[in-house]
Order: structure tokens, then C-alpha cells, then sequence
């Protein structure tokens, strides 16, 4: 996976993430076994991701590694890998869970939720980043997303609350 980092506070959309992906070039990117030019545009996956208001369907685009011979999702920061649910409500539910208080607040913003699904989020959170994130030299007050993400990034080679350990890769969204 290539998780390309972005403005967390741009909303997410197909518009937004196309934007992203076609002003990466192939030939400087290079692919998580270390090998540069070596990637080639793949095909497309939709995937669900769920916003405050609504669901929406996002097409993400592949690239194939002619080294390694692996295939690699280009993500936005703003994503989870694995997960429907944007970064910013993954922090939400994690600092909710580190002050001990409930979802209310989270749950008038985001219309399409269930508190379940909240439920959720902050068991992953308790069982899989909770001590981890303590581990760190973090502690930025206010947490700040993006810099939440290269922490993470750089202790633990993957996005924050990315539950499987699958390989991927924070890169500099090109300017």
C-alpha cells in the first residue's frame, strides 16, 4: 500500500482523490520494497467510505510493482487502510476514549453512524493503538492529524488505527 500524504481538512470525494492520483508520477514514486520506477498503473478497486452525511463510493487506483511483483492501493492520509471510516473519526473516537467520555458529541455530526459502529472503533483503538501511541515521543497538544500520521508512519510503518500489518508506505503528496 502507498498512502500519499494530503490536506486532511479537504473533504474526501472521487474529485479530491483523482486530483491526488493523477498528479503522481510513476517514474519518481517509489514502491515499498525500496525500487524506484518500477511502477506501473494496475486497475481500480471501489471501496465504501463513510462520511458525515453520506456514504460514498470511491474508486482507488492500483499500481504494480515490476520488481517486487506486488500490487499497491494508492490511499489518501485521510484514509484507514482497511477501514470505511475516515482518519479524523478514527482521532475522534480515540480521544474520546482517552477522556472517557461517550460519543454524543460524534454522533450529531455524523448522521449515517451508529453508535455500534463507534463501539467499534474504540475497542480497536483499546486493543491495538492505546499503548502503542503511548509508546511514541507524541504528544502534541492539540493532536494535529498530520502529524499523528508521520508519527505513526515513522514508529510503525502504517497509518494510525491500520489494524492489519500489511506493508505501506507515507510519501509526500507532488507539488
Amino acid at each position: 500500500m502507498i498512502t500519499i500524504e494530503t490536506d486532511l481538512h479537504n473533504p474526501l470525494s472521487q474529485d479530491f482523490y483523482n486530483q491526488m492520483v493523477f498528479s503522481l508520477d510513476l517514474a519518481v514514486l517509489p514502491c515499498p520494497c525500496g525500487h524506484t520506477g518500477s511502477l506501473i498503473w494496475y486497475g481500480s478497486y471501489t471501496r465504501k467510505v463513510t462520511l458525515p452525511d453520506r456514504t460514498i463510493s470511491l474508486r482507488v487506483s492500483r499500481v504494480l510493482c515490476h520488481y517486487c511483483g506486488h500490487s499497491h492501493a494508492i490511499m489518501p492520509s485521510s484514509l484507514v487502510p482497511y477501514s470505511r471510516f475516515p482518519l479524523d473519526l478514527h482521532a475522534a473516537v480515540a480521544s474520546c476514549c482517552e477522556r472517557g467520555s461517550g460519543f454524543r458529541d460524534i454522533l450529531k455530526r455524523h448522521f449515517v453512524l451508529e453508535e455500534a459502529n463507534l463501539a467499534c472503533l474504540a475497542r480497536s483503538f483499546r486493543l491495538h493503538w492505546r499503548e502503542r501511541l503511548r509508546s511514541i515521543p507524541f504528544h502534541p497538544s492539540p493532536p494535529e492529524l498530520a502529524s499523528l500520521v508521520r508519527a505513526c508512519f515513522d514508529a510503525f510503518s502504517r497509518q494510525f488505527m491500520q489494524i492489519k500489518t500489511t506493508i505501506n508506505k507515507l510519501f509526500l503528496a507532488p507539488t
